[in-house]
This record gives structure tokens, C-alpha cells and sequence, in this order.
């Protein structure tokens, strides 16, 4: 644990295992980093100033329980604490700030998890050089920093108390987690070319093992999709700190 810098820490909603994930290697509910896979509280639909509709703002929302009269007084807390609590869109910068917004706006729901990720340091200066924002060019937006990037140079050592779950393969794209290897079915690839297999979770046990499997996703035969490959330890921690309750 000491090895890896916290990337943030997440909520999301346990996702549906779909057809295209194998059966043997991917439990029934799947946890990702991905937003491709899962759904993330806040995100994007939370922030005011955002271009969401109202529509999609209601129905994500909705996933995690929260009605349209709730609605307004989580946009109001999401778009004042962006860039405080959490960063663009979805990683909290704290476990503490995690857990205060799960206890005060969400249900108690089993399938809505904290887990946070954790990046080995030999894999740090990679990340940020290809996550670092790309120069403001002149007549234009600057771009900020990603909530990982923020996390990951901060340069924080993982949050205590968890439980270790294992490795996600996860694409860094412009400064964003956006692809899981699960999204091309390659947990199924590196199960034939590597013989490695996931645990009960569906995540890679060892990281020797997950970057084994960064390097085979990474090579163009592949076939993957674009960005820096790189194994991410996922932790899942309890909803409410040891203090509580």
C-alpha cells in the first residue's frame, strides 16, 4: 500500500455484468473505474454551469436514487464544491469527502460503493506527462487539470483502512480515465495470451501480473483503444470511517 498515490476516490453504482464480458472471469455486479461501465456521483449532470439537459440531468440523477425535488440542492453543493471536494467530474480529492457526500445525498444501497485507486510510483511520471493539460493555444478555453491528475500529483499516499481488490487496466485520453479493458473484452485476451485470470472481484490479483497485462494491451496487434494503458489498484472502502457508528 505504501507503494501507491491515491488517484481519488470514487462513488459509483454497481453495474449490470453485460454480454460482452466473459461469465467465468467478470462477476455478476461489476465495479469499474470506467465511465463507459459505470455511474459516477457527482459527474458532469451535477454541475450547474455544464452543458446537460434537464432530462439527462433527472435520469442520472435518478440511478443513485435522487428525485427531482432533491435535484436542485445537489446541483447547488455539486457545482460549490467542484474544485473543493471533488475534481472534473467525479474523483474526490479526500475518503472523508466521499463518505460526507454518499451519507448526505445518497440512499443506503449496497450497489452504490467508495473505492478509491492507487497508482505504483513507477508508473506516476508516465501518467502525468500524458495526462498533464495541453497548452492553451491563443484564442482559446485554457483546459484545466483532471480530478486524477490533481489527485495523482498531489502525490498522497492511498487511504488506510480499506479492502484491496485488486488491478482494472484503464486507458489514460486526454487527461481522463475513459476506457476499462473490459469495455473490448481484453480480460478475455489476456486470459488466452497470458494465462492470467481475474479474482472475484474481476480485477488482476498481483500488479506484476496487471502489468503484464498493460504491456500486452498496449501493443498496436492489440488492437485497443488509444491512450496510455496502465493497472490502477482499486480499494473499496466502507461506506462510513471506524469512528462512525
Amino acid at each position: 500500500m505504501s507503494e501507491y498515490v491515491s488517484g481519488g476516490f470514487y462513488v459509483a453504482r454497481l453495474s449490470t455484468h453485460a454480454e460482452y464480458m466473459s461469465p467465468e472471469l467478470i462477476p455478476d455486479k461489476v465495479l469499474s473505474a470506467s465511465g463507459c461501465i459505470c455511474e459516477f456521483f457527482p459527474d458532469d449532470w451535477a454541475i450547474e454551469w455544464t452543458s446537460a439537459r434537464v432530462d439527462d440531468r433527472s435520469r442520472q440523477a435518478a440511478t443513485f436514487g435522487i428525485s427531482t425535488i432533491d435535484l436542485p440542492k445537489v446541483v447547488t453543493w455539486a457545482t460549490e464544491s467542484f474544485s473543493k471536494a471533488f475534481g472534473w467530474p467525479s474523483a474526490f480529492y479526500t475518503l472523508e469527502a466521499a463518505r460526507e457526500a454518499r451519507a448526505r445525498f445518497l440512499p443506503d444501497d449496497s450497489e452504490i460503493v467508495i473505492f478509491g485507486l492507487g497508482l505504483h510510483d513507477s508508473d506516476v511520471e508516465e501518467f502525468l506527462r500524458a495526462a498533464k493539460p495541453e497548452p492553451t493555444k491563443p484564442g482559446y478555453t485554457p483546459i484545466g487539470e483532471t480530478g486524477v491528475f490533481q489527485c495523482v500529483s498531489g502525490a498522497k499516499r492511498i487511504a488506510t483502512g480499506g479492502d484491496a481488490a485488486g488491478f482494472e487496466l484503464l486507458a489514460t485520453y486526454s487527461g481522463l480515465l475513459t476506457c476499462s479493458w473490459l469495455c473490448n473484452g481484453l480480460e478475455k485476451d489476456c486470459a488466452k495470451e497470458l494465462g492470467i485470470v481475474t479474482n472475484r472481484h474481476g480485477f488482476v490479483q498481483s500488479y506484476a501480473d496487471a502489468l503484464r497485462c498493460a504491456e500486452f494491451i498496449s501493443r498496436d496487434e492489440t488492437g485497443a483503444e488509444p491512450g496510455l494503458w496502465l493497472p490502477w489498484l482499486v480499494t473499496i472502502y466502507s461506506a462510513q470511517s471506524d469512528r462512525i457508528g
